[in-house]
């Protein structure tokens, strides 16, 4: 297995699909890379230790922000508001997984009234002052956001799985 491979599968695991050049995907046997790709999406989707399909993992982010955790060694955090939703991923250092790393993503759940932060200062049909500023004040809902989402997480029982109502976890990796 090539390095384009071993990262394919990799990501792949993540819910990332590597894009391919055409000068790539001229030198590619199209049957060799279509199998790789079937095999690393027929082993996501066989492990055990995985929950439930996580939403929007695919999806494009509106806004990112990333940060390592001051809490929490080799942890880092990437947080991206996407369709209106914050959405956290949470990466920690992990010795027994292939990757060195485990992954977790943190929605809001749909109890939690988080999930109108973003809807309603997005209707809100204000001042063209309250529409210029809708930007910054939308950066600070998705800090605010991250940091209850964090503190949801981290008071969970990870080894259970048992979370916080307010939240939903799925691990990605």
């Amino acid at each position: 297995m090539n390095l384009d491979e071993q990262l394919a599968e990799i990501f792949g695991r993540l819910g990332v699909v590597m894009e391919v050049s055409d000068a790539e995907e001229a030198t590619l046997d199209g049957d060799d890379y279509t199998e790789t790709t079937r095999a690393t999406a027929a082993n996501v989707a066989s492990r055990h230790d995985q929950t439930a399909p996580a939403p929007d993992t695919q999806a494009l982010a509106e806004m990112t922000l990333f940060q390592t955790s001051r809490e929490h060694y080799g942890v880092f955090y990437r947080l991206d508001l996407i369709g209106g939703l914050p959405s956290l991923r949470i990466f920690s250092p992990d010795e027994e997984n292939p990757l060195r790393m485990r992954c977790h993503l943190v929605r809001p759940s749909e109890t939690a009234p988080m999930r109108a932060w973003f809807s309603t200062t997005r209707a809100h049909a204000g001042s063209a002052t309250y529409d210029e500023a809708r930007e910054t004040t939308e950066q600070h809902l998705l800090f605010a956001a991250g940091e209850a989402l964090k503190r949801l997480y981290w008071s969970g029982e990870h080894d259970d799985g048992q979370y916080a109502p307010e939240i939903e976890v799925h691990r990605l990796a």
